[in-house]
């Protein structure tokens, strides 16, 4: 049998002044207060968060989305919970919920919900993802290579008669996508580091494949305050690719 991994939950709020509405009681509803369709949605591979999502108001078919801790609607069911643009509550009234949204330009928003459907939807999600085991469905190695960005581990040689070679990296710089940060040992062990723009290594990479010597198939790069190191133009364009690819996966 196939795991499952998502689930979703449709959902009627009845936008509501707590003061003046009682959910249930048709006729207590203000002129012009119709239920809104929302519906819950969660993710195996986010099992922190929840979403709510409403139509678009100005656009057919496209959704609004809200997204919140999962532990909202799990301790909101029996006490406030929340502190920022979403809170969770019971109601006065036995068998409600009221959900309250707080936009970032705009008036707080503030539903009724029924609580055996919000129940019903939590109940679904710790069956996928039980509490106290969601962070054996992140993927860690992931979440750390969108944090430190595109890291490649590569082997640099020495641009003299000896040739001996050294480790290092290259990586995405984390505050700025159009450079890469070069890292080395120097001549007396210590770590360099530093900094060179994609397009620089992209213009050598294009030189470098236009001669006919295949041992010059290779860009230079100089140490700072060191040697001249040599790196062959295959792992450059291998680095360089995957993170044009990374940029691409994170812009869609």
């Amino acid at each position: 049998m196939k795991r499952m991994t998502s689930v979703t939950q449709a959902l009627t709020l009845w936008p509501a002044d707590q003061h003046q509405v009682r959910p249930g009681r048709r006729r207590s509803r203000p002129p012009g207060q119709d239920p809104v369709q929302a519906v819950l949605a969660f993710e195996a591979d986010d099992p922190y968060a929840v979403h709510l999502l409403f139509p678009h108001s100005h656009s057919a078919g496209e959704m609004v989305s809200w997204q919140f801790a999962r532990a909202l609607l799990v301790v909101g069911q029996g006490t406030a919970a929340g502190e920022g643009d979403v809170t969770v509550g019971p109601h006065e009234a036995a068998g409600y919920l009221v959900l309250t949204l707080v936009p970032e330009h705009g008036h707080e928003l503030r539903f009724f919900a029924a609580r055996s459907l919000v129940a019903k939807f939590v109940e679904a999600t710790l069956e996928v993802v039980p509490l106290g085991r969601e962070h054996e469905r992140i993927a860690w190695d992931v979440e750390l290579a969108s944090l430190l960005g595109h890291q490649a581990q590569v082997t640099f040689r020495e641009a003299d008669i000896w040739g001996r070679t050294r480790p290092g990296t290259l990586a995405a710089a984390p505050d700025d996508r159009d450079m890469v940060v070069i890292t080395v040992p120097s001549g007396v062990g210590q770590e360099v580091s530093w900094r060179v723009s994609r397009d620089e290594l992209a213009r050598q990479v294009e030189r470098a494949r236009r001669t006919f010597r295949a041992r010059s198939r290779e860009i230079r790069l100089q140490v700072p305050g060191d040697a001249e190191l040599l790196l062959g133009v295959g792992a450059v364009q291998e680095f360089l690719l995957a993170g044009f690819q990374t940029a691409l996966d994170g812009a869609s």
